[in-house]
């Protein structure tokens, strides 16, 4: 009999190097489940609710939001509307996948321009907590520069593989 379990060599090579950006996006949700259940411990279990969680779970879920876009990207999992793809020649379908690669990663770019410039604008301090809301800004413009260049990596991979459809680059699943 065949043993239907794949060897090492069967399996694709995987990177040494583990995804910084995915293990942050798992930190900065733990932090997040703490804080959100830490408010609702104390609002309804203690009936005092503690005035700062729910000014740092907002922004702890700008922060998981954005990270995890960047992940979104590295893998091209993002969701997309797959109808034009299905129905065009090949070679149109090619063309409208490379128009909408450079036109995400303009738009990524365009973003972390406005973001950056945002940041460095704003002078407000956040409420609870005495740091700047330039902060948080920043750290959505570095998203949005990460996600540019993942994004041009991803249009580059495309163009030379000549992909022509919008299906996500990578397995489902949890591997990485």
């Amino acid at each position: 009999m065949s043993n239907p379990a794949p060897t090492t060599h069967d399996r694709p090579k995987r990177s040494r190097i583990p995804a910084l950006d995915a293990g942050l996006v798992i930190v900065l949700f733990w932090i997040l489940a703490i804080v959100v259940f830490v408010q609702f411990f104390t609002r309804y279990v203690l009936n005092d609710s503690i005035g700062w969680t729910e000014e740092i779970a907002r922004y702890l879920l700008v922060a998981v939001t954005f990270a995890g876009a960047c992940v979104a990207v590295r893998r091209n999992t993002h969701i997309s509307v797959e109808f034009f793809y299905r129905y065009l020649p090949p070679g149109a379908a090619r063309g409208l996948s490379r128009l909408v690669d450079i036109l995400r990663t303009g738009l990524f770019g365009m973003l972390a321009w406005l973001c950056f410039q945002l940041s460095g604008n704003t002078r407000q301090m956040m409420t609870s907590i005495d740091l700047p809301k330039s902060a948080l800004y920043g750290f959505v413009a570095a998203c949005f520069a990460l996600m540019t260049i993942y994004s041009a990596i991803v249009t580059w991979r495309h163009f030379v593989s000549g992909k022509a459809d919008v299906a996500p680059d990578v397995a489902t699943g949890l591997e990485e």
